[in-house]
């Protein structure tokens, strides 16, 4: 069995198996072919065109075709433009691919005719009429096809376009798909260039390659609709002026502070507007330059302090107000407990902060504190947790000393065996349930003031009846310490030993001391704000302008591109002048070596 099926075959045959006669049924099948042309290609089809056939194929080859014939009586000639009424009896057939469908390939075989030229001074005697609208000139694809293949790459890329129309049926290539892109982009630029109606331009440059100037390029953009209108390669005040010259109906030109766009703006007699992103950039820049010139390169923060930073008289000295006395110093060492080493670090953290607020370098301090360079960079990135460690040590023992005899302690030297006594109880807490061993009660109280405890008292009470564990007896035991501290009955009291440090603790001078201590910024936020200020105030060296690379030879022919050639030599206008300028150079030093 074919796997072909065709459509006016299996249209007569059923009909005749019917009943119908020939006549009928060719009214029937026109009829049916006019039908499915409206309902299916009404959008792309001429009217002229008739639907004649459609084969379906299912084999290897997998496609759907449809057969069309041109009905037209007359037809424009496209070389000079005169209509004319003398078809010829040559016909030009040719498949346009379609939009795939039931993954198929979708081809039209439109039959064209040719007609005579009535024109004598036309030098083409026949041509062949076009439907533009259908499919464009030479081209094997129809216009919606293309368009489809636009808005896939659009979305996803040519290559995975490619991919997606391939597993639907479709004949394409990601090459192919590009030159559809590239060609649509030089129809939309060329469509932009005659816009008469572009009342605000924007200008603005951009760099094709991150950090490379000499990919710079300038993008002009029509400020009430958003849109680009076009880019071009450079940023030279004759290729700006070149575009310029198309837009005559811009009245406003929106730019930033580049020199060569305002003056283009002054020389096309447009009323220049900074755009907003600048406006606020240099005010900002206006606001950082004075609040910098008033603030300290370093401040140490220290609690209820303001600024650390103070003038006096017109002679304009600093103070150093970061200053502990030598005595205060000591004494904190002393109520801290610190070791001989950790002592020394902490004086030298505080001399350092001292000699910061003067406004040393670390270099000088470290050349008066007889340290190394690292060993004071140390000391900055640990000043704030020397200090806090230093605090909470000396409030730590302070709570010890006030705190000595406290309800916890007492219940954890009556209660029997290792382990302390902890109650856990929240606002929302349930009451507890009755415990297990609460019906053994005075056999374990008895027990446990002869001396027991819950090891002793769990195979007593178990031969009592008790089913539950060692564990449970242990926890009612805690709670009966708890509830009636008078049955307790210890074997053996714990005397709780006095710290070596107690005795000499004084409490009074600890409160007394003040509080030492520095506002924590991480590391990284300071190191940010270091790059930012000191890339503002950093001079531009000669490494810092990079040269720009020399651009490849490029001429219209060579290029294969889909720009006409004034639109190619408006993009491409300062690579090519600059181009030329390095060939004259290169010719005059050919010429220079030659004479010498």
């Amino acid at each position: 069995m074919s796997s072909k099926k065709n459509w006016k075959d299996s249209f007569y045959k059923k009909l005749s198996e019917n009943g119908y006669d020939q006549e009928e049924i060719e009214v029937l099948y026109v009829f049916d072919m006019e039908l499915q042309a409206y309902f299916d290609f009404s959008d792309i089809m001429p009217k002229c065109l008739k639907l004649q056939n459609k084969i379906r194929d299912e084999s290897k080859s997998r496609e759907i075709r449809y057969y069309w014939k041109s009905h037209s009586e007359e037809a424009k000639c496209p070389f000079c433009g005169m209509v004319s009424n003398q078809p010829c009896n040559d016909y030009f057939t040719k498949p346009i691919q379609d939009i795939p469908r039931d993954n198929l390939i979708v081809y039209h075989e439109v039959t064209f005719k040719r007609y005579f030229c009535e024109n004598p001074d036309c030098k083409y005697e026949r041509f062949v009429k076009r439907f533009q609208e259908f499919s464009e000139e030479n081209a094997r694809k129809t216009v919606r096809l293309k368009k489809y293949c636009i808005e896939r790459a659009l979305g996803c890329g040519c290559n995975h376009a490619a991919e997606e129309l391939q597993a639907e049926g479709a004949v394409v290539s990601h090459d192919m798909i590009m030159e559809y892109l590239k060609a649509e982009g030089a129809h939309q630029v060329e469509e932009n260039l005659k816009k008469d109606n572009v009342r605000v331009l924007a200008i603005d440059d951009i760099n094709l390659r991150k950090g490379d100037k000499s990919s710079g390029c300038t993008v002009f953009i029509d400020a009430q609709t958003h849109k680009a209108l076009i880019i071009i390669r450079g940023t030279t005040k004759e290729a700006v002026k070149k575009v310029m010259e198309k837009f005559q109906s811009v009245e406003f030109l929106s730019r930033d502070r580049a020199s060569s766009y305002s003056s283009v703006g002054k020389e096309c007699g447009k009323i220049q507007v900074a755009d907003r992103f600048h406006l606020i950039k240099n005010a900002h820049e206006v606001i950082r330059e004075t609040l910098m010139s008033k603030i300290p390169a370093q401040i140490f923060i220290r609690d209820g302090d303001g600024w650390v930073q103070e003038t006096q008289g017109e002679d304009d000295v600093k103070k150093a107000r970061f200053h502990v006395p030598e005595q205060i110093i000591e004494d904190k060492i002393k109520l801290a407990g610190l070791s001989e080493y950790k002592a020394k670090i902490y004086r030298n953290t505080l001399e350092m902060l001292e000699l910061s607020d003067k406004g040393l370098r670390s270099a000088d301090i470290a050349h008066k504190l007889g340290l190394s360079l690292d060993d004071v960079r140390k000391l900055r990135r640990s000043a704030a947790s020397t200090l806090e460690n230093v605090r909470n040590r000396i409030s730590e023992r302070l709570e010890y000393v006030t705190n000595n005899t406290n309800s916890n302690r007492e219940i954890s030297e009556k209660v029997p065996g290792r382990r302390a006594f902890k109650t856990v109880a929240g606002p929302g807490a349930k009451p507890a349930r009755e415990s297990i061993v609460e019906p053994y009660r005075e056999t374990v109280v008895d027990m446990w003031k002869a001396g027991g405890n819950h090891r002793t008292i769990h195979p007593v009470i178990t031969e009592q009846g008790y089913t539950g564990s060692k564990n449970a007896i242990y926890q009612y035991l805690l709670k009966l310490s708890k509830e009636e501290p008078e049955n307790v009955v210890c074997k053996t009291e714990k005397k709780s030993t006095p710290k070596p440090w107690e005795d000499k603790f004084d409490s009074e001078l600890a409160e007394s001391l003040p509080d030492l201590s520095l506002e924590k910024v991480s590391r990284d936020k300071v190191y940010r704000n270091i790059l930012r200020e000191a890339s503002k105030t950093r001079p531009k060296s000669d490494s810092d302008k990079s040269e720009k690379a020399k651009p490849d030879s490029k001429t219209y022919e060579n290029s294969k591109s889909q720009y006409s050639k004034e639109i190619w030599e408006l993009i491409h206008g300062a690579e090519l002048k600059e181009e030329k300028q390095v060939s004259d150079e290169d010719k005059a030093k050919a010429i220079q070596k030659k004479t010498t």
